[in-house]
């Protein structure tokens, strides 16, 4: 019997040929402290055809992005560090991978030894250069980043450790003006360097939005951004802004649900083909602990289509079965998208995360899926469940009204209402406890069911 694997997914990209790359990191279960990079090759479909799996130097190794260069390789970047609880002794692996998974140009970058690195991130420029980031900390110490910029070999041009200031940045990227941007999250800020890597601008994100940010580049100047809005029931707050650091004029809408946590998705949770399909992802009912991806409770990937002007076209919610966090979102050639994330099976296991991917048609329905997945497809949800007192329901979008009825055990009907909200709170103090069947209709084609638990 193989041994289980604690699979944990990061990055996904989509090549000219419809095939799609999945990276992030596999684990096996008896063995806490030793992780490999995985690197897996589906179809056009999502079926599986290869994958790979290395580390560097026996260290902890996580593939942390995919890149595509200017000639359409695509580039590895892998974090490593020491095979330790201490995670010390770490740096960024870079690598060129073919279509048939082989890997080859190995550069590394060590960071400082006392250093326990956490995160790397990177773009590529129009001239093909990487511009890249490495962040960390001392122990009980503020994050400080290294900035790295490369040629296409892998040759770094030049580098520089910010250690006078908290920084961990994300989102970078290289300016026509030979400058250089980029999101520090520890501080909320759009900063802006010269050629040398001096900070020489900084700018307050608007809308207090806070940590895994998203962000989606239309033109050299202006840009979508997805991040958390913390300060309002952590909605997911999305900004569509005409300058770098300029933030006087900008559009700006939310997702958002009473009651709960909504997070963007970790890696980057925005993107788009065409500016007026704009797909955004990110997790809902986030698990907001040290280790969300083993916390036993349900949780969803909620993915919005909205217009260029940030209008919400409709929106859909998949899972609610075990705790899926998403990592990232991409739009695909066909007009629809790809979902990458961790599934946590906490009912029928302790440990273990799976990879999953989800491929979405333009209106966000699953494509060649089977029917079990199909039916975690949401565009309402019922909780909380089990409940007690009251039912909590949430319509998307694109349903401004529904018929709830609910059905006993014996299938007998014992409440039928009409709801006009989005959000709906529904009184169920009268009912005694058992397993009841609900099921949400409306002429706008929302037709669910599920089991509802009255403790």
């Amino acid at each position: 019997m193989p041994t289980p694997q604690d699979d944990y997914a990061r990055d996904i990209i989509e090549e000219s040929d419809g095939s799609i790359y999945v990276a992030g990191r596999s684990r096996k279960l008896d063995q806490p402290y030793k992780s490999q990079a995985l690197l897996i090759k589906l179809n056009h479909h999502g079926v599986f055809l290869d994958s790979i799996q290395f580390n560097f130097e026996g260290h902890n190794t996580l593939i942390s992005q995919l890149l595509k260069s200017i000639d359409d390789q695509i580039i590895l970047l892998s974090l490593f560090h020491e095979a330790s609880a201490h995670g010390n002794n770490g740096g960024l692996l870079l690598n060129y991978v073919d279509n048939e998974l082989n890997i080859s140009q190995s550069t590394t970058f060590v960071a400082d030894s006392n250093y326990r690195i956490l995160s790397a991130n990177g773009n590529v420029s129009n001239e093909g250069h990487l511009f890249l980031s490495i962040s960390g900390h001392l122990s009980g110490a503020l994050f400080h980043s290294y900035l790295i910029e490369t040629n296409n070999d892998f040759d770094i041009l030049k580098s520089r450790f910010l250690n006078t200031a908290p920084s961990s940045y994300f989102q970078l990227r290289k300016l026509d003006n030979n400058n250089y941007w980029a999101i520090n999250e520890l501080t909320n800020k759009y900063e802006i360097f010269d050629s040398q890597f001096n900070r020489i601008q900084e700018q307050i994100i608007p809308e207090y939005l806070t940590s895994s940010f998203g962000v989606k580049w239309e033109s050299d100047s202006s840009f979508f951004l997805l991040g958390d809005k913390s300060n309002d029931y952590h909605s997911l707050g999305f900004i569509n802004q005409h300058y770098p650091i300029d933030t006087a004029n900008y559009y700006y809408n939310k997702w958002q649900t009473s009651d709960t946590l909504n997070a963007p998705a970790n890696l980057n949770g925005i993107d788009f083909k065409n500016k007026d399909s704009l797909f955004i992802g990110g997790t809902h009912n986030m698990p907001y602990v040290l280790d969300p991806y083993h916390y036993p409770s349900p949780s969803w990937f909620v993915i919005l289509q909205t217009d260029s002007l940030l209008n919400i076209r409709w929106e859909r919610l998949y899972g609610g079965d075990a705790n899926y966090v998403m990592s990232r979102i991409i739009a695909t050639r066909d007009g629809g998208c790809l979902v990458a994330g961790t599934r946590f099976d906490y009912q029928n296991n302790e440990t273990q995360t799976d990879i999953i991917v989800l491929k979405l048609n333009s209106e966000g329905l699953l494509v060649s899926q089977n029917e079990l997945q199909e039916s975690l497809l949401r565009e309402a949800i019922v909780y909380p469940n089990p409940g007690s007192e009251a039912i909590q329901i949430r319509l998307a979008v694109q349903h401004p009204k529904a018929l709830l009825e609910l059905f006993d055990s014996q299938g007998k009907l014992v409440l039928s209402q009409q709801l006009y909200e989005k959000e709906s709170r529904i009184n169920t103090e009268q009912l005694p406890p058992g397993t009841y069947i609900y099921r949400l209709s409306a002429a706008t084609g929302l037709n669910e069911n599920g089991k509802w638990v009255k403790r």
